[in-house]
C-alpha cells in the first residue's frame, strides 16, 4: 500500500489506523465516513446535498466505499454502499469500453466509417468524401454533432427501453457535421447515442444487457446498468432538485439517451471499476475482449487536430484529464434529473475517487476536497520551459473567438460573451477576458505547446488551422483569432441595445399605465408601437427563460414555447409599424426625440441579432 503521494506524517499514520479497524471489523464502518475525511458531511449540509455515495481506492485497498446521508427525505432512509445512485455521462465511460472490445470481436478498428457499419444513418457531412465520421469521432466528440435537441432530450412515451435505433431517429436533427470531423472537440450526446445502436447492430443484442454482459460483469459490477426505469431489484437512493431555498423531490424521469447517460450504480461497485483502471488488471482485461495496451489509447485523445500536433492528452474514449493537486486524473463526471456524479483516477497518485449526490448540484466539488485532503496542496512542477520565440510571439498576441459549441441553440452566449485575448510575454502568455480580466498564465513547453498555470503536462496549444488561420486550443476548445474591436462594437451594441429595450419598456410601460388611469394626453402611435416591440422582446426573455427552467416541457408545445414562438414576430411588426410611423410623430424634446430614436435603432438591431441566431421562428417544441 502507497502512502506517500504527497500525505503528511500524521495523515498518513491516521489512514493507516483506520485501515486496519476496517479490515478488523470487515467493513462495519461503511456505514460513516471514515474519520480522515470528517469534513465530508459538512459538506452535504452546507450545499443542502440529502446524500452522497463515495468511493475511495488504491490500487491495493477500498480505503472507501459506503454512504453519506440520506437516499430518501421523505422516509429517513440512510445511504449505504448498496444503494444506487443515477451516475448521467459516467455512461460514456462504460460505453467506450463495450464498443471497443465489440470492434475486437467483429475484426473492425475506431477509423472504421460508421456508414460502413450502417449506411442507413441520419448523417449530414459536407466532408463526407474526405472525412467521413468514425467511431473514433463519436468516442473523442470530434464528429461535430450538435448535442441534445429539446424535443428528444426525455423519452415521455415508451415504457420499456426503446431501441437504439429509435433514439438515432429521435435525435436526427443533431447528426449534422458543423465542421470537418476530426478537427475540433464538441461534446454530443447523441454521438454516443449513435454508439449505442452500433453495438445493437454488430451483435444483435441490446446494447444494455450487451454492455452488462460484456463489461459490467467482468468487472464484477452486478449491481449496475443501464436502466430506463427505477431498478426495484436493489435499494436506490431518490433524486432531488434545490428550488430557491426548498429541496424537492423529483421524479425518476426517462431520458431519450441511454448509451450516453442512463448508467446507474453505487458505491461497491464503483469501488471495484476504480481499482480495475489503477491496476489495468490484465485478467478482466482478458475477460472483456481488450488488449492489455487498451488504456493508451483510452486516455489520450487522437482525432482532434491539437492531438495530431502533439497535445498528450484531452478526451479519448470516454474519459478525459484534468490536472489536480500535482497529478495528472482521468475520469468523467455526469449530471442527470436529480443526481450529479464524477470519478477520477490517478495511477502516479495510486488513487482513485468516485462521488456521486443524490441532487442537481455540483457532486465535483466533493470530489475535489477528497483530493485536497488526501494528496495535499499541488506542488511546484519540475518542468522544462522555452522563451516564446519573436515570431511566434507576434502571430500568438491578439484576440481570439471561440468556435467550437456545444450546442447550436445556445450558441449566441458564446458569440457574445466569449472570447480571450492572448497577451504574450518572453517567457509566458497571459489570457484575458473579453473586458480584459486577467486569467490563466501560460509556459511555453516548445513546438507551440504551453503548460497552464502550475500544470505538468501541457493543455494548450497555438497552431495555423488547415484554412491558414492563427487558432488556440485550451480547455478543449477551438479558438480563431479575430478582432477584438469588432467584438466589442457587438458586445457593446448589444448592450446598450439591450438598455434601450429594457429602459423603453419598463418606465414607459409605467407611464402609459399612468396616463391611462388618469386619461391624460396619449402619445403617438409611434409611441405604443415602440413599447409593443419592447414588451414583446421581454416576453420573448421571459418565455425563453421558463422553458429552459422546465427542460422536461421546453420541448412540447406548450404557453412558453408558444409565446417564445410569437413574440420575435410582435417585436419585428410593431418595430417596422413604429419606423414607418416615425416621421409623424407630434413634436417633442430634442432629447425625448434623441432617446426615442436610439430606442428605435436599438429595436431594429436586436431583430437583426434574433433573426442571425436563428431564434426568429424557432420553434421549441420540435427542436
Amino acid at each position: 500500500m502507497d502512502l506517500n503521494c504527497g500525505l503528511s506524517n500524521w495523515r498518513t499514520l491516521f489512514l493507516a489506523i483506520w485501515i486496519g479497524c476496517r479490515c478488523f471489523f470487515h467493513g462495519q464502518a461503511q456505514e460513516q465516513p471514515p474519520s480522515l475525511l470528517p469534513f465530508l458531511p459538512q459538506h452535504l449540509a452546507d450545499h443542502h446535498i440529502p446524500g452522497a455515495m463515495v468511493s475511495i481506492v488504491r490500487s491495493d485497498t477500498v480505503l472507501f466505499s459506503g454512504g453519506l446521508g440520506l437516499a430518501n427525505v421523505e422516509t429517513n432512509e440512510k445511504v449505504s454502499a448498496s444503494h444506487g445512485f443515477r451516475l448521467g455521462s459516467v455512461a460514456k465511460s462504460f460505453t467506450a469500453l463495450a464498443m471497443l472490445s465489440l470492434l475486437e470481436e467483429k475484426g473492425l478498428s475506431l477509423n472504421t466509417p460508421v456508414n460502413q457499419i450502417d449506411p442507413d444513418l441520419p448523417i449530414v457531412n459536407a466532408w463526407e468524401a474526405e472525412a467521413p465520421v468514425t467511431i473514433a469521432h463519436l468516442l473523442e466528440h470530434t464528429a461535430g454533432f450538435d448535442d441534445f435537441h429539446l424535443h428528444a432530450l426525455y423519452n415521455r412515451t415508451d415504457s420499456v427501453v426503446p431501441k437504439a435505433r429509435e433514439m438515432v431517429d429521435a435525435h436526427k436533427n443533431s447528426y449534422t457535421c458543423k465542421w470537418k470531423p476530426g478537427v475540433r472537440k464538441a461534446y454530443s450526446n447523441p454521438g454516443y447515442i449513435l454508439v449505442g445502436h452500433l453495438i445493437e447492430k454488430l451483435s444483435g443484442r441490446s446494447y444494455g444487457e450487451y454492455i452488462h454482459a460484456t463489461i459490467l460483469k467482468p468487472l464484477g459490477m452486478e449491481s449496475s446498468g443501464y436502466y430506463f426505469t427505477k431498478p426495484m431489484h436493489i435499494p436506490f437512493s431518490r433524486g432531488y432538485r434545490k428550488v430557491g431555498k426548498e429541496i424537492l423531490p423529483i421524479s425518476f424521469t426517462s431520458i431519450q439517451g441511454g448509451p450516453a447517460g442512463e448508467f446507474c450504480t453505487n458505491a461497491e461497485d464503483m469501488s471495484k471499476y476504480l481499482q480495475f483502471l489503477l491496476r489495468k488488471d490484465t485478467t478482466v482485461l482478458d475477460a472483456i475482449n481488450l488488449p492489455h495496451t487498451v488504456f493508451d489509447r483510452i486516455e489520450h485523445a487522437h482525432t482532434n487536430v491539437a492531438a495530431r500536433k502533439g497535445l498528450p492528452h484531452g478526451y479519448g474514449l470516454g474519459t478525459y484529464s484534468i490536472w489536480k493537486n500535482g497529478y495528472l486524473f482521468l475520469g468523467h463526471d455526469g449530471g442527470i434529473d436529480g443526481f450529479s456524479a464524477r470519478y477520477l483516477y490517478s495511477r502516479e497518485a495510486d488513487l482513485g475517487v468516485a462521488v456521486a449526490i443524490n441532487r442537481e448540484g455540483n457532486a465535483t466539488a466533493m470530489a475535489h476536497e477528497i483530493l485536497d485532503f488526501l494528496v495535499g496542496e499541488e506542488p511546484l512542477q519540475a518542468r522544462t520551459t522555452q522563451k516564446i520565440p519573436e515570431e511566434m510571439a507576434e502571430k500568438m498576441e491578439g484576440f481570439y473567438e471561440y468556435h467550437s459549441p456545444r450546442n447550436q441553440l445556445f450558441s449566441f452566449t458564446d458569440k457574445m460573451f466569449a472570447g480571450i485575448s492572448l497577451d504574450v510575454q518572453e517567457e509566458y502568455v497571459l489570457t484575458r477576458s473579453i473586458l480584459g480580466k486577467a486569467r490563466d498564465t501560460l509556459y511555453h513547453a516548445g513546438d507551440g505547446l504551453f503548460y497552464k498555470n502550475q500544470e505538468g503536462v501541457p493543455s494548450a496549444l497555438s497552431f495555423v488551422s488547415e484554412k491558414g488561420e492563427t487558432a488556440w486550443w485550451m480547455n478543449e476548445s477551438y479558438w480563431l483569432q479575430s478582432s477584438r474591436v469588432l467584438r466589442l462594437v457587438k458586445f457593446f451594441g448589444l448592450i446598450l441595445s439591450l438598455l434601450g429595450i429594457i429602459s423603453f419598456g419598463v418606465f414607459e410601460g409605467i407611464s402609459a399605465l399612468v396616463r391611462l388611469v388618469r386619461r391624460k394626453e396619449k402619445h403617438p402611435l409611434s409611441h405604443y408601437l415602440l413599447l409593443g416591440a419592447c414588451c414583446s422582446f421581454g416576453l420573448m426573455f421571459l418565455a425563453f427563460s421558463n422553458a429552459m427552467s422546465d427542460l422536461p416541457q421546453a420541448g412540447n408545445l406548450n404557453l412558453n414555447s408558444g409565446l417564445f414562438f410569437i413574440s420575435p414576430f410582435l417585436m419585428t411588426l410593431c418595430t417596422l409599424g413604429a419606423l414607418g410611423s416615425w416621421k409623424r410623430m407630434s413634436n417633442r424634446t430634442v432629447g425625448r426625440k434623441l432617446y426615442d430614436s436610439w430606442v428605435l435603432l436599438s429595436c431594429l438591431v436586436m431583430i437583426l441579432y434574433l433573426w442571425k441566431i436563428g431564434f426568429v421562428g424557432l420553434p421549441l417544441w420540435s427542436y
